[in-house]
């Protein structure tokens, strides 16, 4: 099948799915939490938008793997297609009745995303819908075209950055020599929401975002689109800023295991080229990082 036919099936399932999280939305929803320290918060929206989704692209795409947040992978070892779901990105936002969340599949050919779909409760028109992109197609929101910003220089302009930033890296103060528009950078949000950030850069309304370790259902969809609304993806590998190509299998955080796709997590930069040159020119680790970042991103620290 073409990637066309695969897109157009991610859109109308990802609708389907979003009428769903609508009607929940509108009523009181029950925070659970996981994980070992009871801190990870899901609903029973989240497994049940797995489920659904996972049981129609299984019967669509009988040879495809699955990959999930809620559910266990479900992928032959000859599988060439992967399916990476996300079925509510930004669950506390979700929960406290903020509309910053989303509905994220990406399809990954051999680890490289190739189809992106993502619902979203308010797009560029203030309505719902569904931004969604294929390799060369162009990135769109239902059917009108998204590009990134286009602004001339940073004065005026946002992005996005995680909560606690600071902790992780900082940005070094510009050559006072340079004129102002050259010396400003966009001014910070943070949102709760990988996928509402990352759609908001391929619609133009951030102009970059940093994410440090973002989970590969957060960014598996998000990354093709912002990439084919004609941004730049950029991740952090052997002490360098690089431009991002596709999802590896990697060993897990903790203990012993074999490598797989659900354990990736890489700093991702990505936004508008000419807000991302600027950018990574400026941006530097912070010399004491967190214990868990430090092996990441290959810094030694005394």
């Amino acid at each position: 099948m073409a990637l066309d036919a695969f897109e157009s099936t991610a859109v109308a399932l990802a609708r389907a799915a979003g009428e769903r999280a609508l009607e929940a939305f509108q009523t009181t929803v029950a925070l659970e939490f996981k994980g070992q320290k009871r801190d990870n918060p899901v609903t029973a929206l989240a497994r049940d938008t797995e489920t659904f989704l996972r049981t129609d692209l299984r019967s669509a795409f009988p040879d495809h793997g699955l990959l999930g947040e809620e559910h266990a992978d479900d992928i032959a070892a000859d599988a060439r297609y992967v399916w990476v779901i996300d079925p509510i990105d930004g669950t506390m936002n979700f929960a406290s009745g903020l509309p910053l969340f989303g509905i994220s599949m990406g399809l990954l050919d051999e680890g490289a995303p190739v189809v992106g779909c993502i619902w979203v409760p308010v797009g560029p028109t203030l309505g719902s819908g569904v931004y969604h992109a294929r390799v060369g197609g162009a990135a769109f929101f239902d059917d009108a075209p998204v590009r990134v910003s286009k602004a001339e220089d940073e004065r005026g302009q946002i992005m996005a950055l995680p909560g606690g930033f600071l902790r992780a890296f900082r940005f070094r103060r510009p050559d006072r020599s340079l004129p102002r528009e050259a010396r400003a950078l966009p001014d910070a949000r943070t949102t709760g929401s990988c996928t509402a950030e990352l759609m908001l850069i391929a619609s133009g309304a951030l102009r970059a975002g940093v994410f440090i370790k973002p989970s590969i259902w957060d960014v598996a969809a998000g990354t093709l689109i912002v990439r084919e609304a004609g941004g730049e993806v950029l991740t952090w590998e052997d002490g360098h800023w690089r431009a991002f190509e596709r999802f590896l299998p990697a060993p897990p955080d903790r203990g012993k295991g074999e490598p797989a796709l659900r354990n990736w997590g890489r700093p991702l930069l990505m936004g508008a080229p000419e807000a991302v040159a600027r950018l990574t020119a400026r941006m530097a680790w912070h010399p004491r990082l967190p214990r868990p970042l430090q092996k990441l991103v290959g810094l030694s620290q005394p």
